[in-house]
């Protein structure tokens, strides 16, 4: 019972820890979503991530990261997985399980876990990837403000700016997640690439590449600069498939944000691997 299960579920895939009471990881598991699913394919592929991992053995509960708004076990909104809204993932998983299920956002999950991990007590964590999002710890506690604080992805930082998928314009994730690094490819190389395409390009010195990743920091660099301002954090955590091409970008936002910064500089890190999952399992384990 000494185990605990963290699921993070992503756009492409579902990943999966089990995390012991040390807080060492103890197994991982990873299934794919390819294409267009339904909810009912989705959840028996959540189901399998889960019962890899839990086996024989009862866990001592299952936490879930989801991208989007939790309350109380449903997700009430998932821009980027809308299928999974208005759905009770803590009471299908409990009924499946008959064990403790955790359910928050995935971003939340991950700054619970930076938080287990790191001697800061001010702390940002931003995921960078299908969409952008974040995690705030103050004063050493998970700050969720009257309970959704951290949609930072949804600030908007050009007011008539792009559409984006939760329906408003300008919102820094249409900008700063892979949709925005798809747009400045579509400038740069007159068509749509990858992150990951242009990351390879980039390790190959391709220069269309390095001015993607230059563009992306300075635009990376003015949204994190806001965020300074109002939060004022010890430390910005990265994590995220495009936090991976950080070698190519990162100059270029930390010069945008000693430009427009008039208070002290945070430090930037980078996430630990499989963070959402490594938190979901810490929170089960600490018990909020």
């Amino acid at each position: 019972m000494g185990c605990a299960v963290g699921i993070d579920i992503g756009g492409s895939h579902i990943e999966g820890l089990a995390v012991g009471r040390d807080l060492r990881i103890t197994g991982r598991c990873m299934v794919p979503i390819k294409g267009k699913i339904s909810k009912e394919e989705f959840l028996e592929k959540l189901f399998l991530c889960a019962e890899k991992l839990c086996g024989r053995k009862k866990p001592k509960g299952i936490g879930i990261g989801v991208p989007g708004i939790v309350h109380d076990g449903i997700v009430l909104k998932s821009p980027n997985i809308p299928f999974l809204e208005s759905t009770n993932l803590k009471g299908k998983m409990m009924k499946k399980f008959k064990t403790k299920v955790l359910v928050d956002n995935d971003v939340k999950c991950m700054a619970f876990g930076e938080m287990a991990k790191r001697k800061e007590k001010s702390i940002l964590v931003l995921t960078l990837g299908t969409g952008i999002g974040g995690g705030i710890v103050a004063d050493g506690k998970l700050y969720r403000g009257r309970l959704f604080a951290g949609e930072i992805g949804h600030m908007t930082i050009k007011f008539d700016g792009h559409r984006c998928s939760c329906g408003n314009l300008g919102c820094f994730e249409e900008y700063a997640s892979a949709r925005g690094v798809r747009k400045i490819s579509w400038r740069v190389f007159r068509k749509g690439l990858e992150p990951v395409e242009i990351f390879r390009l980039a390790q190959k010195r391709n220069k269309k590449a390095l001015a993607v990743w230059q563009e992306y920091g300075k635009v990376l660099g003015i949204g994190l600069s806001n965020l300074c301002f109002i939060l004022n954090p010890e430390v910005i955590v990265l994590g995220g498939g495009i936090s991976k091409a950080y070698r190519y970008f990162g100059k270029a936002m930390k010069t945008e944000m000693e430009r427009r910064l008039f208070i002290p500089m945070p430090r930037i890190a980078p996430g630990m691997p499989h963070g959402n999952a490594f938190g979901a399992a810490c929170m089960v384990l600490k018990c909020r």
